[in-house]
């Protein structure tokens, strides 16, 4: 167990970065608005949904998959926007991973492909 102290050095040393201070930040509708029309002004998102990274896992041992914000656009095309600290020279198939994310949470049970 995680004492009251080390809890708070925690929390004091945490950043936007962090992945629990980003989702606190980001679920902010008007904060992520402005953020995302800073870093993408080209876009003009008509939703956004900051998605709960506990909702995603799918079974005891598969890979956690985080979608960090999940937009949609004017015309109705989908963006799965990831802060990414670190290149681990694996865009492509992290790529390819979000997007089998993305696909298998907008089917539900039953929905033609």
């Amino acid at each position: 167990m995680v004492s009251k102290k080390k809890m708070r050095q925690k929390l004091d040393q945490a950043d936007f970065t962090d992945d629990v201070m980003f989702e606190l930040v980001m679920s902010q509708l008007e904060i992520c608005r402005k953020f995302l029309k800073a870093v993408l002004p080209q876009l003009d998102f008509t939703k956004i949904k900051v998605i709960d990274q506990s909702h995603l896992k799918t079974d005891y041992l598969s890979k956690v998959g985080r979608l960090d914000i999940h937009c949609t656009d004017a015309y109705g095309n989908q963006f799965d926007i990831e802060l990414q600290m670190t290149n681990e020279h694996n865009v492509a198939q992290r790529a390819k991973y979000y997007h089998a994310l993305m696909t298998n949470h907008m089917l539900t049970a039953g929905e033609n492909y």
